[in-house]
């Protein structure tokens, strides 16, 4: 495959970093898009600064360029949530979105691959979440399904010039670099693991690995769309703890009922810890994407003890 160039934004993230490494590993040029005024990374890649509450990347800055992948976006845990940070995470996804989506419009990028996540389905309960065909879901109800919406939408531009836009909605990558796992290995290994609510509700997982042979994979295959970056086998949140207990070898005795996670955590025990998504990677699987981890245990195996691959 002829060597291309992808400029990725949000490169410093989690999944960013992983992603440019991967990138830049098979060959191809990684051009780093950075907010003006701030301190690019080490390595020697091309940066170009951009102004997300602004117009965007100089005009022709992106010309030449194969693909953007935007990986922009506040985190949305770690903190509780109030007017001012639901705000946050609102302005640092749609208007870096917005601004990449009108600069890949004006300068003929054929590519926007913008990340979004399965929190746009709201709380599905039992139902199937699935991204593509006659059947594919509906976005669900509240602060982060309507923040997905939003977020998606702001693609619009690019799509409506002609470039290929995919909507890569991400569930939990899991990784002992950041996300969902360092804060939760640190609870189970003083003991205080355990069911959530009722445990019945469903949590979309992602090992790290697949969810960058993923993003390479729709990359090389020009999927288009919303495609949704899950594995194969969304986990019941009693059986996720269940697993994570076990990988830690530690005990995971304790029910935190619905009421003491609001408590605890805000808003988002609502948006984030009690929510079922029953997610599954309809796209992915009707495209022949093959997962390296598509059960739960070999993908916790691989967050924390294992180096991962990058061939889709």
């Amino acid at each position: 495959m002829t060597a291309r160039t992808i400029a990725i934004a949000g490169s410093s993230g989690m999944i960013g970093t992983a992603v440019a490494a991967a990138v830049a590993r098979r060959g191809d040029t990684v051009v780093r898009l950075i907010r003006t005024g701030r301190t690019g990374p080490n390595g020697g890649d091309r940066i170009i600064e951009f102004d997300p509450e602004g117009a965007g990347p100089t005009p022709g800055a992106l010309r030449g360029v194969d693909a953007v992948l935007n990986l922009c976006g506040a985190p949305i845990a770690g903190h509780r949530w109030n007017g001012v940070v639901k705000q946050q995470l609102r302005d640092s996804r749609i208007d870096p979105t917005l601004a990449l989506a009108e600069a890949v419009a004006a300068d003929g990028v054929p590519a926007l691959l913008n990340a979004s996540a399965v929190g746009i389905y709201g709380d599905a309960g039992e139902d199937v979440c699935v991204d593509s065909g006659l059947d594919a879901t509906e976005p669900g109800g509240g602060f982060l399904a309507d923040l997905c919406v939003d977020w998606e939408h702001a693609t619009q531009p690019a799509g409506q010039a002609g470039a290929r836009v995919a909507r890569l909605r991400f569930g939990h990558i899991l990784s002992d670099t950041g996300g969902l796992l360092p804060i939760m290995r640190n609870i189970y290994r003083f003991g205080l693991g355990g069911r959530i609510g009722s445990g019945h509700q469903y949590l979309p997982w992602i090992a790290l690995d697949d969810a960058v042979r993923a993003v390479l994979f729709v990359l090389d295959r020009e999927l288009a769309g919303p495609i949704n970056v899950t594995g194969p086998e969304p986990a019941r949140q009693a059986a996720f703890s269940e697993a994570l207990a076990r990988r830690l070898g530690r005990p995971a005795p304790w029910v935190v009922p619905r009421t003491l996670a609001r408590l605890a955590a805000g808003e988002i025990a609502d948006e984030g810890l009690l929510v079922s998504q029953r997610a599954v990677p309809r796209a992915l699987r009707d495209s022949g994407f093959a997962f390296a981890h598509p059960g739960l245990d070999a993908a916790l195996r691989a967050a924390f003890d294992a180096p991962f691959a990058t061939t889709p």
